[in-house]
């Protein structure tokens, strides 16, 4: 075997191994998708039509299959998130920032739903939601004009109206609507603004 057939054959070897790493993703996050807070490796590997040792041939363990789901889900979301603001003001860009997030919670519901319930069993999870929480919260900062930081319960209270446990909350224990839950949430940030204005 010559050097042009040993890479064609390296070549070959890494695209399968590309090739069912996606599928064990994407199998992952469809079984999610549908409900399973936490499916098994035997689970995952039948619905990517693959054998259980390959899945743990590409991932050692279910921690690095979370990992990569979760980093499956941010490439799918980064373009709303770093959307920059384009309003005349900071409320204007607050309102944006209010339907990019539910646009977000829409998308990661049942992800987000699956890794509050495992956060504390897997290290990758936890982290990841304590990463998404700092940022969700420094983008928020960011926005509010530097006066109206020290009003702490007008930005704790801006904080939790758009967290996804307020969303979670509204969309599954309330089962409103997408609509009806952004009207919600849009409702409590004009109040607190409105309280806010009234106590300088």
């Amino acid at each position: 075997m010559d050097v042009e057939d040993i890479n064609t054959t390296t070549d070959g070897r890494k695209l399968r191994s590309e090739g069912s790493k996606r599928k064990i993703v994407s199998a992952m996050l469809e079984l999610v998708r549908e409900g399973r807070i936490a499916p098994t490796a035997e689970e995952v590997a039948k619905r990517a039509q693959v054998g259980l040792r390959t899945v743990f041939r590409r991932f050692k363990d279910m921690e690095s299959l979370y990992a990569e789901m979760a980093g499956a889900i941010n490439e799918r979301i980064e373009s709303i998130v770093d959307e920059p603001g384009t309003g005349r003001d900071w409320q204007e860009n607050l309102t944006q920032m209010v339907d990019r997030r539910i646009s977000v919670y829409e998308i990661i519901m049942p992800y987000r739903v699956a890794a509050e319930a495992l956060k504390f069993q897997s290290t990758v999870l936890l982290t990841r939601h304590m990463e998404i929480v700092r940022d969700e919260r420094q983008r928020l900062l960011a926005l509010i004009p530097s006066e109206l930081l020290e009003d702490r319960p007008l930005v704790e209270g801006l904080e939790a109206a758009l967290s996804f446990d307020m969303w979670n909350q509204l969309r599954n224990d309330q089962r409103l609507s997408a609509e009806e839950a952004g009207a919600v949430v849009m409702r409590i940030v004009s109040s607190l603004l409105a309280a806010g204005s009234r106590n300088p």
